[in-house]
C-alpha cells in the first residue's frame, strides 16, 4: 500500500510520486487532512500526483481510509471538502476503510454539497477552511460548471468579462472582512490571466495525448488565504522550496513581522492569497511535442527540449485571443504578476519551474527550475499557482 504523507514540504511530495512510479501498489491511503491544510501548493500537486496514481496502474485503483469515513458523516464530510480528498474519491475505483469495503458512488455523495456550492456560486461553502476552488470532473453532470461555462460542453468557456467578475466574488469569500492590497487594475489582469490558464486546461488539459477525451480527469481554478505568523513558520512550513522561502521572506521583512513566535492578535500576520489553475492532462510539453513531432510519452525527448516546449506552448498560447476584452492577454496579465510583487510556479510533465516577479526587471515568461539536480518523476497534468502578499 501506498501511503500519502502528511507532511507536504515540495520534496517530500515530490519523493511520494517518484514512489508512485516505481511502486505498482494499486491502493492508496490518504490522511483526512494534510500538514497546513494543504497551503502553498501542497494540495493541488496532490491532486496530480492521486491523477498519477490512478492513471499509471494496471490493476484496479482502492483508496484506503480511515474506518470513521465510512461510520461518521462529519468524518466523510471533512474529507470530501478538500481538494485532495475530492481527487481520491473521484479517481480511485473502490474504498476500504479499515477491511469495510464502501461503495464508491456512495463515498462519492460526500463531494455532492461542494460541487452544488460551485454551481450555484456559493464560493464559502466550495472548500474547507479560508478558501474556495470550482472543479470540473470528467463525466460528472456537472461537469461544466455554471461559473466557468457559458455553454455546457467543451470549448463552452465563459468570456473573459465573465471572468472578470468571477475573479473577485471568489475573494470576497476569502475576505472575512479583511482588506485585500489588490486595485482594481491589477485585478484586471489577474482575471484575465486565470481567464487564459483555465481555456488552455479546458482545450488541452481535458484530452489525452491521442486526442480523446478523458473519461476521467479533473481542472479548474482554487484560491486560497494563508496566514503566516513569523519568520520561522515561512521557513518551516516553505520548507526545501528555497526560492518560495526566499519570496516569502522578503514579503515578510517590508513590514513589522516579528522574528520569533509571540504573535498575540491576527493584524501581525502575513497574509498571502494563493490563485492556481490546474489539470490533469497529459501535460504541456507532451502535449506540445506530441502535436509537433509526433512524441508519444516524455521518454522521447530530452528535459532541455521539455522546458523549451513549455515556454514556446505558454507563449504561443498567449496570441491565441488577440480579440479579448483587454486584447492583449498573458503578456499583460504577466506584468500584472509585477505589479503584485508575485511569485509563480508551474509543475509539469517532469519539470517543477518557478518565476520571481517581485524583483524581476522582465515580465516576459522565463522560468527556472525549482530544484536543481533533482530529477523529478513524470506528472499528471499541469498547475499554475501564483502567490501575493495581500496583507
Amino acid at each position: 500500500m501506498l501511503r500519502f504523507p502528511s507532511k507536504t514540504a515540495p520534496l517530500i511530495l515530490e519523493d511520494f510520486l517518484r514512489e508512485i512510479r516505481l511502486d505498482e501498489a494499486a491502493s492508496l491511503s490518504l490522511p483526512i487532512k494534510l500538514d497546513m491544510g494543504g497551503a502553498l501548493g501542497a494540495a493541488n500537486l496532490a491532486v496530480q500526483i492521486v491523477a498519477t496514481w490512478a492513471r499509471t496502474r494496471s490493476a484496479s485503483t482502492t483508496l484506503n481510509l480511515n474506518r470513521a469515513f465510512a461510520e461518521n458523516e462529519a468524518t466523510r464530510a471533512r474529507f470530501a471538502s478538500t481538494l485532495p480528498g475530492m481527487a481520491a474519491l473521484y479517481f480511485a475505483e473502490s474504498v476500504e476503510c479499515e477491511q469495510r469495503t464502501m461503495d464508491r458512488f456512495h463515498a462519492l455523495t460526500a463531494v455532492v454539497p461542494y460541487v452544488e456550492a460551485m454551481q450555484q456560486e456559493d464560493y464559502a461553502n466550495t472548500l474547507r477552511g479560508i478558501g474556495a476552488a470550482l472543479c470540473c470532473f470528467a463525466g460528472a453532470r456537472n461537469e461544466f460548471l455554471k461559473p466557468l461555462y457559458a455553454v455546457p460542453a467543451p470549448q463552452g468557456v465563459n468570456s473573459e468579462s465573465v471572468f472578470r467578475v468571477l475573479i473577485p466574488r471568489m475573494l470576497e469569500a476569502l475576505n472575512s472582512g479583511r482588506t485585500f492590497a489588490i486595485n482594481e487594475g491589477q485585478l484586471d489582469y489577474l482575471s484575465a490571466m486565470v481567464y487564459q490558464l483555465f481555456l488552455n486546461s479546458d482545450q488541452h488539459g481535458a484530452y489525452d495525448i491521442r486526442g480523446g477525451r478523458y473519461k476521467v480527469g479533473m481542472r479548474g481554478i482554487s484560491a486560497r488565504l494563508t496566514s503566516l505568523q513569523d519568520l520561522p513558520t515561512i521557513v518551516a512550513n516553505a520548507g526545501d522550496d528555497p526560492h518560495l522561502r526566499s519570496y516569502l521572506s522578503r514579503a515578510a521583512s517590508k513590514s513589522a513581522m516579528p522574528a520569533a513566535k509571540t504573535i498575540k492578535s491576527a493584524h501581525q500576520q502575513m497574509q498571502i492569497l494563493e490563485i492556481s489553475v490546474f489539470d490533469t492532462g497529459p501535460g504541456l510539453a507532451l502535449r506540445w511535442l506530441g502535436d509537433k513531432k509526433g512524441a508519444t510519452r516524455y521518454d522521447d525527448f530530452s528535459l532541455d527540449e521539455e522546458l523549451e516546449a513549455v515556454q514556446t506552448c505558454f507563449e504561443k498560447h498567449t496570441s491565441t485571443k488577440a480579440g479579448n476584452l483587454y486584447g492583449q492577454g498573458l503578456p499583460v496579465a504577466l506584468r500584472a504578476l509585477q505589479q503584485l510583487k508575485a511569485f509563480m510556479t508551474l509543475r509539469t510533465g517532469r519539470l517543477s519551474l518557478y518565476q520571481d516577479f517581485s524583483h524581476s526587471k522582465t515580465a516576459d515568461f522565463v522560468p527556472q527550475r525549482r530544484f536543481q539536480g533533482k530529477d523529478l518523476a513524470e506528472i499528471a497534468g499541469a498547475t499554475y499557482t501564483i502567490w501575493f502578499r495581500v496583507r
